[in-house]
C-alpha cells in the first residue's frame, strides 16, 4: 500500500533534504567538455525529479557506477571542448590584463587612424601630437581623428574612471603633481586618449580646429573663390549677351503668332525653353527649336554666337549656389572663430598648455594671411550673391525661390545644348538636300541633251554604239569554220563513194547494192544513183550527201551568212573610195554567184528527172563495149560554155569571196561530170537556149 496522500503523486519522505541545492558531481572530467545548455526545474522536489539520486551519497554511488562502466569515459572522449589558442602568445595574456576604459568603437578608430605609427611606443606618438609635428598635420586621417566628437567631448563616466590616471596641467604646479595610478595599466590605445585628448580637454577642440586651418586654409579659399568668379562670370555674360536677347525674342514673337488670343505672353520664364523640343511639325520630322535655329543661322547670322557667348553656363550648371555660399560662410567664420580663441579664448593663455605643445607658435604664424583671405572671400560672396541675384531678376526669375536658384544656369545650359543638336541636323539634312537637287539637275540636264538630240537626228552608230551592236550580230551571223570544214569534207565523201552508216549497222557490200553497180554501168554518181526524184536518199547514205536544193535552209543560211560575211567585211574595210569600190564588186560577185549556183541546182534537178523518166520507159541508146550507155550529147565543154554565156563573165572568175571576205576552195565533183556527160543533144539544147 502506499503511503499516506499528501496532494502529489509521491509520497513525502521524512529523510530527503530540504534544500534543492544539487552542487557539483563527485566524479568530474579531466578536460574541459563542451556544456549542455537546459532549461532547469525550479521546484524539482515536487516533480519526479525528487527520486533521481535524492541524497550526496546515492548520486555518489551512481557516478561510480557510471565510471566504472565507462559512460563517463566515452562522454569526455566524445565531447571534449576544443582549446582557443590567442594569437600573440605570451604579449596576448599581458594584453589583458591590460584595462581598458575606452568603447571598443573609438579603440579601432584608434589603431585605423594611428596604424602608420603603430611601430613607434606610446610615448613617443603622445609626443608627435603635442609638438604638432609635420607627420601629423600633413596627415589628413589623423588629423580627422583627432577632430571626432568622441575625443572633443568626453563623457561623464570616461572622466570618472580616468581621472586617477590623469593629471591636471591647468594649476600653478602641473609638472610637480603626481598621478593616482599609474597608466600603464591601461592599453596602448587609452594611455593615447589619456595623455592627449583626455588631459588637454580643456583647450582640445580649440587646439585641432586651429591646427587644421593651417594646413588647409589657402587650399579652401582657392577652390570657393575659383567657384564664385565662375557664377559671377557667366552671370555677366548673360547680362551683356545682345545676341541671346534677340534669339529669345524671336521665340516670343513666333510663340505668340501660334497661340491663341488668351495665351499671348510678354515674355517667357527660362523653364518655357525646355519646351521648343517638344512641338513637332505635321510630319513628326522637325521640332520649332530646328526651325529657330534654321531661321536664325539664314535670316539673322549676327545672333548666331550668342551659344559661344554664354558657353560658360555648361559648367556652372554643375555648381550649386546654395551649398557655395554655405562653404564660404563656414571658411569665413572658421578663421574668426580660430582668430577669438586666439585672442580671448582656450588658446589665449599659454600658461594652460601642455608645457610642450606649440599651437601657439603654428598657428599664430599662417593666421594673418587667413584674416586677409576671409576678408576677400567675404567680398567675393557679397558680389557673387548680388550679381546672381540681378541675372535671376533680369530673365524674370524669382531669387527667393530657391528651385529657380538652384535650376537657373542648367536651364540655360539645356537650351544651349539642344541649339547645337539642332544645328548640326539642320546642317546635314541642308546638305542632304543639295546634293539631291544637284543630283536632279545633272539628271535633268542629261534629259533635256538627249530630247534636243532626238529632235534633231538619230544619232551617229559611233555615238550610240549601235555600230559595235551590228558588228557583233555581224561576226554571230558569219559561217563558222567548222561549217565549211563539214560540207567540204562531205563532198569527199561523195566523191570517195563512200557510205555513212548508223552505229551498230553492217557496212554494205558495193557489189550488193543495185543503185550502185547501175551507177558504175552507166557511169553515174552513187549521190545521183540513189537520189530518187524529191530529193530523198534510198538505202544507207548520209542526209547530208544530197545536193542543195531551193528549199533547203542550209542553202538559204549559207547564202544569208555570206552576205552577212560580205556586209562586214565592208564595215571592217578602210574609208577610202577605192575600199568601197571593191566591196561593192565584191558583193556583185557574191550575189552573182549564189544567181549561178541556183541554176545550176534547178538545172541538175531537171538533168535527174529526165534520166529516170528514160530509165522507166526503157529506151536505152547505144551502150559503150563496156556496157555503159553512150549519150552522144553535147560534151563538157558546151555546157561549160553554156552556163558562161547563161551566168555572165563574172561567175567563171575563180577565187570568188564566199564568206568573211576569204576565197571559198572549189572542188569540182564527179557527179556534176557525169551529170553532164548524161545529158542528150535535146536537153544541151533547151539548156543553152
Amino acid at each position: 500500500m502506499p503511503g499516506p496522500a499528501s496532494g502529489r503523486f509521491l509520497a513525502q519522505n521524512a529523510g530527503l533534504p530540504a534544500t534543492n541545492s544539487v552542487g557539483l558531481p563527485v566524479v568530474r572530467p579531466k578536460k574541459k567538455l563542451k556544456a549542455f545548455h537546459w532549461d532547469k526545474v525550479d521546484t524539482p522536489l515536487a516533480t519526479h525529479w525528487a527520486a533521481h539520486t535524492p541524497s550526496p551519497e546515492s548520486r555518489e554511488e551512481k557516478y561510480h557506477e557510471l565510471s566504472k562502466k565507462g559512460i563517463l569515459d566515452e562522454v569526455e572522449k566524445l565531447f571534449m571542448a576544443k582549446e582557443i589558442k590567442k594569437l600573440g602568445g605570451a604579449g596576448g595574456a599581458k594584453k589583458d590584463d591590460k584595462k581598458q576604459i575606452i568603447s571598443n568603437d573609438l579603440r579601432k578608430a584608434f589603431e585605423i587612424a594611428l596604424a602608420k605609427f603603430s611601430q613607434f611606443p606610446v610615448e613617443k606618438v603622445v609626443q608627435m601630437i603635442i609638438h604638432c609635428d609635420k607627420d601629423v598635420l600633413d596627415n589628413p586621417v589623423v588629423m580627422d581623428f583627432l577632430q571626432k566628437d568622441d575625443l572633443c567631448n568626453i563623457s561623464d563616466n570616461t572622466a570618472k574612471v580616468m581621472a586617477p590616471y590623469s593629471k591636471d596641467w591647468t594649476g600653478p604646479d602641473a609638472g610637480k603633481d603626481t598621478r593616482e595610478q599609474d597608466p600603464n595599466e591601461l592599453t596602448r590605445q587609452d594611455q593615447i586618449y589619456l595623455l592627449t585628448a583626455f588631459e588637454l580637454h580643456h583647450y582640445w577642440k580649440s587646439r585641432m580646429r586651429a591646427l587644421a586651418l593651417t594646413r588647409s586654409f589657402e587650399q579652401d579659399y582657392e577652390e570657393i573663390t575659383e567657384k564664385m568668379r565662375a557664377v559671377v562670370g557667366v552671370s555677366e555674360s548673360l547680362r551683356d549677351s545682345v545676341s541671346l536677347m534677340n534669339v529669345l525674342g524671336l521665340i516670343l514673337d513666333i510663340g505668340n503668332y501660334m497661340n491663341d488670343a488668351n495665351k499671348q505672353a510678354r515674355g517667357f520664364k527660362l523653364s518655357s525653353l525646355a519646351r521648343l523640343g517638344m512641338v513637332k511639325d505635321d510630319k513628326n520630322e522637325s521640332t520649332l527649336a530646328d526651325l529657330v535655329e534654321r531661321i536664325v543661322r539664314q535670316q539673322y547670322p549676327e545672333w548666331e554666337d550668342f551659344a559661344k557667348d554664354i558657353e560658360g553656363v555648361i559648367a556652372a550648371q554643375k555648381i550649386n549656389i546654395e551649398q557655395l555660399q554655405a562653404d564660404a560662410k563656414k571658411y569665413i567664420d572658421n578663421v574668426k572663430n580660430v582668430q577669438m580663441s586666439l585672442d580671448s579664448g582656450n588658446l589665449s593663455d599659454p600658461k594652460k598648455f601642455h608645457p610642450q605643445d606649440r599651437v601657439s607658435q603654428i598657428v599664430q604664424r599662417v593666421m594673418k594671411d587667413a584674416r586677409f583671405k576671409a576678408e576677400q572671400m567675404q567680398l567675393y560672396l557679397e558680389e557673387m550673391v548680388r550679381t546672381y541675384n540681378d541675372i535671376m531678376v533680369f530673365y524674370g526669375e524669382d531669387p527667393a525661390d530657391d528651385n529657380a536658384r538652384r535650376d537657373f544656369f542648367s536651364k540655360l545650359a539645356t537650351f544651349i545644348m539642344e541649339w547645337k543638336r539642332s544645328r548640326e541636323k539642320n546642317v546635314q539634312l541642308e546638305e542632304q538636300r543639295k546634293r539631291n537637287e544637284a543630283s536632279m539637275k545633272r539628271k535633268n540636264a542629261q534629259f533635256k541633251a538627249l530630247q534636243a538630240a532626238e529632235a534633231q537626228g538619230p544619232a551617229s552608230p559611233t555615238s550610240t554604239g549601235a555600230m559595235d551592236s551590228l558588228l557583233e550580230k555581224l561576226r554571230a551571223a558569219a559561217p563558222q569554220t567548222r561549217d565549211q570544214r563539214d560540207r567540204r569534207r562531205r563532198a569527199r565523201l561523195k566523191d570517195r563513194h563512200q557510205v555513212r552508216v548508223a552505229s551498230g549497222q553492217q557496212v554494205p557490200d558495193f557489189n550488193e547494192i543495185p543503185e550502185v553497180e547501175a551507177a558504175l554501168q552507166t557511169g553515174k554518181s552513187v549521190a545521183s544513183a540513189t537520189t530518187d526524184d524529191d530529193g530523198a536518199s534510198n538505202g544507207l547514205l548520209s542526209p547530208d550527201a544530197l545536193p542543195p536544193t531551193k528549199d533547203d535552209p542550209d542553202a538559204e543560211e549559207d547564202d544569208v551568212a555570206r552576205r552577212a560575211a560580205a556586209l562586214l567585211q565592208s564595215f571592217q574595210g578602210g574609208d577610202g573610195a577605192d575600199d568601197d569600190a571593191e566591196k561593192r564588186e565584191s558583193l556583185r560577185k557574191s550575189r552573182r554567184q549564189t544567181a549561178a549556183e541556183e541554176r545550176n541546182m534547178r538545172r541538175r534537178r531537171r538533168e535527174k528527172a529526165q534520166t529516170s523518166t528514160t530509165g522507166e520507159d526503157g529506151k536505152d541508146g547505144p551502150t559503150a563495149a563496156d556496157g555503159s550507155e553512150a549519150a552522144p550529147s553535147a560534151s563538157a565543154e558546151d555546157l561549160s560554155a553554156a552556163e558562161a554565156k547563161t551566168d555572165g563573165p563574172s561567175s567563171s572568175r575563180p577565187g570568188t569571196a564566199t564568206s568573211a571576205g576569204a576565197p571559198e576552195e572549189t572542188e569540182t565533183t564527179p557527179t556534176a561530170t557525169a551529170t553532164a556527160t548524161d545529158t542528150n543533144p535535146g536537153e544541151s539544147k533547151e539548156t543553152t537556149g
